[in-house]
């Protein structure tokens, strides 16, 4: 995205948070020159926990990489959920130039309890026998992982976990670089390098230098 453009939306995500007040999360991504995808501002992330160092979430990257942006212009009221598990409403707007490229996206996350906070306030002040789903319930009520379109993850180490599973990556169990290719294609395939530092990440965690992980990708057998 054109520096003047980022600023641009800068300004407006910033803009929007302190007009709209801080139940509204506002994150905007953007590509840096390396064609990487990163967070370019956040506003009020005490609400996922995330800053401008967090990633990128799988479903972003799944938007990018089935090209959801040729189809529609945004996506509005899909669920999403925090690492702390607290439960998020969500919407995202495609920012494209017009040759339908993506340029970055701009997402917004609601913060929904304190109305349900309101409305059981509101019962009990009135005395109603009328039985809602208030606050607590809707954070703690068991939910299928499946039932959420995004969890917001805090690091780069949760989206790898999200692809590869803590099992493989157990500091105890001697992987093969047939594993180690294996785990690089998973995470090419989810588009996991796109993420700003994903190389120096994901070397990290499988002990190996980033070269190494290079190397790996290359040897990823071509459809």
């Amino acid at each position: 995205m054109p520096d003047e453009i980022i600023q641009q939306y800068i300004s407006l995500v910033r803009f929007l948070g302190q007009a709209i007040g801080d139940q509204f999360e506002f994150v905007l991504h953007a590509f840096d020159t390396d064609g990487d995808m990163y967070i370019a501002e956040i506003i009020n992330g005490q609400l996922s926990g995330r800053s401008k160092d967090s990633p990128i979430t799988q479903f972003a990257l799944d938007l990018i990489n089935n090209k959801t942006y040729l189809d529609q212009d945004y996506l509005v009221d899909y669920k999403t959920k925090t690492q702390q598990g607290k439960l998020l409403q969500g919407s995202t707007f495609f920012i494209k130039n017009n040759q339908q490229d993506l340029l970055g996206m701009l997402c917004i996350n609601m913060d929904y309890s304190k109305q349900f906070e309101m409305a059981d306030d509101i019962i009990r002040m009135l005395n109603l026998p009328i039985n809602i789903r208030t606050a607590e319930m809707v954070d703690s009520r068991p939910e299928a992982e499946d039932d959420f379109a995004e969890v917001l993850s805090e690091s780069l180490h949760d989206i790898i976990l999200q692809v590869v599973g803590a099992d493989q990556l157990n500091e105890n169990v001697q992987l093969t670089q047939e594993a180690r290719v294996d785990i690089v294609a998973r995470l090419e395939e989810r588009g996991v390098f796109q993420i700003k530092g994903s190389v120096s990440q994901v070397a990290q965690i499988l002990g190996v230098s980033e070269p190494s992980i290079y190397r790996y990708r290359r040897m990823i057998p071509k459809n």
